[in-house]
């Protein structure tokens, strides 16, 4: 007897197939299948084995994570590997605060408890910061000071249980989305009384035997969290009836980042439980929330955690350094690790860690203390790990864009709204903004052009930004590389700056600008508007090399709130790379798109 062979998913070749393997049989030779019943029931034959085949070819594919696609799938698969996905984080301020009391006390200690804090507003939408845990501050002539207090956004939420051991397989599950798990807080109740013992998260079984008080974290299906408490061998079993108190912190991820204006909303304390009658509270600094992040994606799993699996918890080569960061700090952008030896002098034992948060340009002193520490546990030899500030390189675009009337009825501002959301979604889709990163003119010229079928053309320039931050008060050189040559040919100059203050002109804005190859310094007459030079040597710049050099200046105060000062280029080449600790940054905001009717 023939057999046919089916290696084919498509349904008319299978029932083509079906045909074939019938005919080849003495009962159905030159038998009319199409015109028969028999047909109906080849039908159901060819439906049976090609979902039999697509289920298998499904099923296939979710157990390997390159090509799963559930999530509970993916999950599992990277939890075979060693790997935890990551949750969602909550922002975390900084802030400190000073409490007066209105009228004279005996308090000599307050405290800021758990669970309260601040609230913010943001985008029209209100935000609660708490604190993890209470927080003291003694009180000293009728005041009391809190310095440097870090609060995270969010809710916080207490879920008790109670062990049973009568009950086989019994789940400790938290019921809520959305949670941060790294102010997950556990503490067990032996004798189900007041006393308690805490325990702690653990990532792996080392160095955890019997008397372990361990838990460790599982996600499972809808974006929720499982506990699971030793066996009494790899970490420390529960008593019947014991009582398991665990709180911890729902956040709406980075919706709230970059937040710097906080209202206390807190509850505060004496030791005994009794707070102030009357009382008021200045704030007087605050380090902007950053950090916020969304619970990792199931593409990132896919990308993380076979690269988590191979640094096997040991950081050594740069491919180790970054899938750790990443795990330690998951509001990463983009990361790029080098070692000293490739310095410029070299400086042995380091490796440096050039580090682009998502949501900000730069992170806080705190925020990299916190990393480094995290970081020595899987660093090997005496190898010191820094991390430093990116150098960001701001590309600017200059637009014009004529479009046809006839073939739309938008207006011009539609129009320009159109073109730019294209770009924009072009920038989150491609690997411009990066690290290495290239903006190719003629691609983004392209998404202008394609943005709607009524644009004929566009006449697009482009300038590259970097901004710096100067020493204040201090004689100071000041060296800022661009990477990519400037435009030397034309008349105008290609250097502008914003507006700044040095020692030697304190009560007017000066500026800076290119002639004769040097820059000079300059301010704007507030009458006729006309450049007054007030110093025509105030640095070099070397166009080949796309550098700019500042000679001992004094500078009081900057362009912004935080004192930067921006420097604007005109390229030599449309097309900008970034190379190193470059961050290539398409700054849309601070680009200008015009539309015009032809």
């Amino acid at each position: 007897m023939p057999y046919t062979q089916v290696a084919n998913l498509d349904f008319e070749q299978i029932k083509s197939s079906l045909k074939e393997y019938l005919r080849a049989q003495s009962d159905f030779t030159d038998y009319d299948f199409d015109g028969s019943a028999l047909s109906n029931m080849l039908d159901v034959l060819a439906y049976n084995t090609y979902y039999t085949a697509f289920n298998t070819n499904m099923v296939v594919n979710e157990l390997f994570i390159d090509s799963a696609t559930l999530r509970d799938n993916v999950i599992a698969i990277a939890k075979q590997l060693g790997y935890r996905p990551k949750s969602a984080t909550s922002p975390t301020a900084y802030i400190s605060f000073t409490v007066n009391y209105t009228n004279p006390t005996t308090d000599t200690e307050l405290i800021l408890k758990k669970g309260t804090g601040f609230t913010a507003s943001y985008d029209n939408t209100l935000y609660n910061y708490v604190t993890l845990e209470d927080t003291k501050a003694q009180v000293s002539n009728d005041t009391a000071v809190f310095s440097g207090i870090p609060i995270r956004e969010g809710t916080q939420v207490v879920q008790r249980f109670v062990v049973n051991t009568s009950v086989k397989g019994q789940k400790f599950i938290l019921n809520n989305q959305n949670i941060d798990t790294n102010t997950i807080s556990v503490k067990v109740f032996p004798t189900g009384g007041s006393f308690n013992e805490p325990y702690l998260v653990s990532d792996n079984i080392l160095g955890i035997d019997a008397n372990s008080k361990v838990f460790f974290l599982d996600e499972i299906e809808d974006e929720r969290y499982e506990l699971i408490f030793g066996d009494g061998v790899l970490g420390k079993k529960l008593e019947n009836n014991a009582g398991i108190e665990v709180s911890y912190i729902t956040t709406s991820g980075p919706e709230s980042n970059g937040v710097k204006t906080f209202v206390f909303s807190g509850v505060i304390e004496n030791p005994s439980g009794v707070s102030p009658n009357q009382f008021t509270v200045t704030i007087n600094s605050t380090i902007a929330s950053a950090g916020g992040e969304v619970i990792e994606t199931t593409d990132k799993i896919k990308y993380n955690a076979p690269k988590t699996y191979g640094s096997q918890d040991r950081a050594v080569t740069s491919d180790d350094y970054g899938a750790i960061v990443r795990n330690i700090y998951p509001a990463t952008s983009d990361i790029i690790i080098f070692g000293g030896e490739d310095q410029d002098p070299p400086d042995y034992g380091k490796v440096f860690i050039v580090l682009k948060p998502s949501d900000a340009s730069y992170l806080t002193s705190l925020t990299k203390n916190q990393i480094v520490e995290q970081l020595k546990k899987y660093v090997v030899a005496s190898v010191q790990p820094v991390i430093v500030d990116p150098a960001i390189l701001h590309v600017e675009m200059n637009s014009k864009i004529y479009y046809d009337s006839l073939q739309t009825d938008q207006t011009p501002s539609q129009i320009r709204d159109k073109v730019i959301g294209s770009i924009q979604n072009y920038v989150d889709n491609s690997d411009t903004e990066k690290f290495k990163g290239t903006f190719r003119y003629s691609k983004f010229i392209g998404v202008i052009d394609d943005a709607d079928r009524s644009i004929n053309s566009n006449l697009t320039s482009l300038s590259m930004r970097r901004d710096f931050y100067p020493q204040l008060n201090s004689t100071y050189f000041y060296e800022v590389c661009y990477q990519n040559a400037f435009d030397s040919d034309c008349d105008d100059p290609v250097l502008s700056s914003t507006g700044f203050r040095v020692t030697e002109h304190p009560t007017y804005d000066v500026y800076l600008e290119d002639r004769d190859k040097k820059i000079v310094l300059y301010r704007l007459d507030p009458v006729t508007g006309d450049k007054v030079v007030l110093d025509k040597e105030v640095g070099d710049i070397d166009y080949a090399k796309g550098e700019i050099m500042l000679h001992n200046m004094t500078i009081i105060k900057g362009s912004y709130f935080d004192n930067r000062i921006s420097l604007t280029v005109k390229p030599l080449s449309n097309d900008i790379k970034a190379l190193r600790e470059m961050y290539l940054d398409v700054d849309i905001a601070n680009s200008s798109f015009v539309a015009y009717k032809e």
